[in-house]
Formats: structure tokens, sequence, C-alpha cells
């Protein structure tokens, strides 16, 4: 059954897409990591020379990769989650605890870039010591990655308050934690 209003649907569609480029900037981002950090090891005990600047960028990078992989967490909704708790649960209070937590997160993600912007001001003079980049690069995935998070977010609460109550009961008898651990990829 398909209650939502197209427009709420279209908005899903285009979010799809950029979370798309995100998993390839992550993808690229984590080979960049693997091989920085595969010729600074190299460099360091086989010639004896290492890089100066490597680890500064692999941090820069990791930072980014980090804010961009929870993005896309949250788009997903796949975070960490309490299923045995939630799974037992009425149905009219699982959707309240679910509006409850996009809620929640939708504050906690419009102060991250709150505060992530009054950071980042602050760093941008500052330089690091081997690059010389600024340090507002290491800093900026707040904002970006907090901007992301508080969009998919106020898309998922749109899509809960949305959802009828009936299927909340239908999912109360779906899945067991093991199983939904089975479906995402884990073992028992």
């Amino acid at each position: 059954m398909n209650t939502y209003p197209p427009a709420l649907q279209k908005i899903r569609s285009v979010l799809e897409k950029v979370v798309n480029v995100e998993r390839y900037i992550c993808s690229v981002t984590l080979i960049i990591v693997t091989l920085i950090t595969f010729l600074q090891v190299t460099m360091r005990f086989l010639f004896r020379a290492p890089f100066s600047w490597s680890e500064e960028v692999t941090l820069m990078f990791l930072v980014w990769f980090g804010y961009l992989c929870m993005a896309i967490d949250i788009f997903t909704d796949d975070h960490a989650a309490l299923y045995f708790l939630h799974k037992n649960l009425p149905p009219t209070l699982k959707k309240g605890a679910d509006i409850m937590r996009h809620a929640l997160l939708s504050w906690f993600f419009t102060e991250m870039i709150r505060y992530g912007w009054i950071i980042t001001r602050l760093n941008a003079p500052k330089r690091m010591p081997a690059t010389k980049f600024s340090q507002a690069l290491m800093f900026a995935p707040l904002i970006v990655g907090g901007l992301l998070m508080l969009v998919y977010s106020l898309v998922n609460l749109a899509f809960t308050i949305l959802t009828p109550r009936s299927e909340y009961h239908k999912s109360s008898h779906a899945a067991t934690a093991e199983e939904l651990m089975v479906e995402r990829g884990g073992t028992l």
C-alpha cells in the first residue's frame, strides 16, 4: 500500500541518487587512503624516507569518509538500534518511538551543523603543518555530513509520520534481531 505523497517520493528518489554518489565517493576515498597508507609504510620501512604529508592527508580523508558513511546510514536507517526492545513494542509505541528518534536526530544534526560551522570558521585560518592545507578541511565534514544527515532524517521523519499504524503492526511479526542481522550481512 503506497500512502506517501508523490512529492515526497520524488524527493526520496533524488536523495537515493545523492546517496549513490556518496557511496562512490566513499569507495574512492577508501581506496585512496589504502594506497597512501601502503605507500607510506613502504617508504618508511623499505626506503627509510617517509612522506611528511601522508598522515595529515589520510586523517583528513578518513574524517570525510566517516561523516559521509554516517549520512548514508541515516538515509537507509541502518544505524544502531535496539531491535529487541523495538520489536516488542505495540504498533502505536513503535511509531511514536520512531517519530521521536527521527525528531531527536534532526535536532542533533542541526546542532552539529551550528557548532561545526563555528569550529570550521575558527580553524580556517590555521594551517596543517606538513601540507599547509587549511584546518577547516578537517572540520568541514561536520557541516557537509550534518546537512546531509539533517535532510535524510527529516525525510525519514516525514515517511514515519505518514506510515499508517497498521504497517507497524505487520512489522512486529516480521523478523527477530538475529534474522535482521543475517539479512544485513551478519552471521549468527
